[in-house]
């Protein structure tokens, strides 16, 4: 498996709306990104993958194979 970038990004959700917006919009992104939550790896691509995580809690964003500053630009809003 590709080694992720070094650069680390952040996100976190305040609705179950938000976590679509999300996904609607990191399909778009043409690498692989992965949502890592404690222990738990879930493919940021998928609705029901981040359902499974606490949406109370932040989330480190994964990016094995794009350019993390355009996937930057793309969910800035959910960044923190």
């Amino acid at each position: 498996m590709p080694a992720a970038t070094s650069e680390e990004l952040f996100v976190k959700f305040s609705s179950i709306d938000e976590i679509q917006e999300f996904v609607t919009i990191i399909q778009e992104f043409k690498g692989d990104v992965d949502l890592k939550q404690g222990r738990a790896i879930v493919d940021a691509k998928s609705v029901l993958g981040i359902y499974s995580m606490n949406m109370n809690e932040g989330m480190r964003i994964q990016v094995f194979n794009g350019d993390v500053k355009e996937l930057a630009e793309m969910i800035q809003h959910f960044l923190v």
